[in-house]
């Protein structure tokens, strides 16, 4: 008997996601290289945490890719979390950027304990983030971004909580 076109099909869709698998870099990897690039011997650990401590959230919100389903059906899908803060004094937009990417990778190759910031939406477990900080309006805008939806959820629920706990308080002008 001779072998299906079906089963060829799946032996080559399987070796091409096997393939492709091996191709992006696992979590640990891209956080040792982000490691090695990113991380400053001035910036310690006990500093990093007490900036994210210190962080005066203005606002978050959720960041959406709109996703065409099928020519007569579209839907918006999480893609991240953008947190607008106070800059922290003396730090750039591209030295926060550095800070954080490093924190997260810290954290992710277990060299920083991730409970010493309650609710860090700077890293998820086994998951790398993409992290971009951008001025904005004489602020700070922090995106969050991970490679599912379902990271990208909880990336936005840590974010939310983590933003209720460092929320600044702004009174209205009468």
């Amino acid at each position: 008997m001779g072998i299906r076109p079906q089963a060829i099909s799946v032996a080559f869709g399987l070796a091409f996601v096997s393939a492709c698998d091996t191709d992006w870099p696992q979590p640990a990897t891209a956080a040792a290289s982000v490691e090695q690039l990113q991380c400053d011997s001035k910036v310690t650990a006990p500093e990093v945490t007490q900036l994210l401590q210190a962080n005066a959230v203005l606002y978050i919100k959720p960041l959406y890719h709109h996703i065409i389903v099928n020519p007569n059906n579209a839907e918006d899908r999480i893609s991240g979390a953008k947190l607008v803060i106070r800059p922290p004094p003396g730090v750039s937009a591209e030295e926060l950027t550095r800070i954080l990417q490093c924190h997260s990778a810290r954290v992710l190759l277990g060299k920083v304990n991730p409970t010493d910031i309650p609710d860090d939406p700077y890293w998820l477990a086994d998951r790398w983030l993409d992290i971009q900080v951008t001025p904005e309006n004489g602020n700070f805008a922090v995106t969050v971004v991970a490679d599912t939806v379902h990271d990208n959820i909880e990336v936005l629920g840590r974010a939310t909580r983590y933003a209720q706990e460092h929320m600044l308080a702004i009174e209205s002008v009468p």
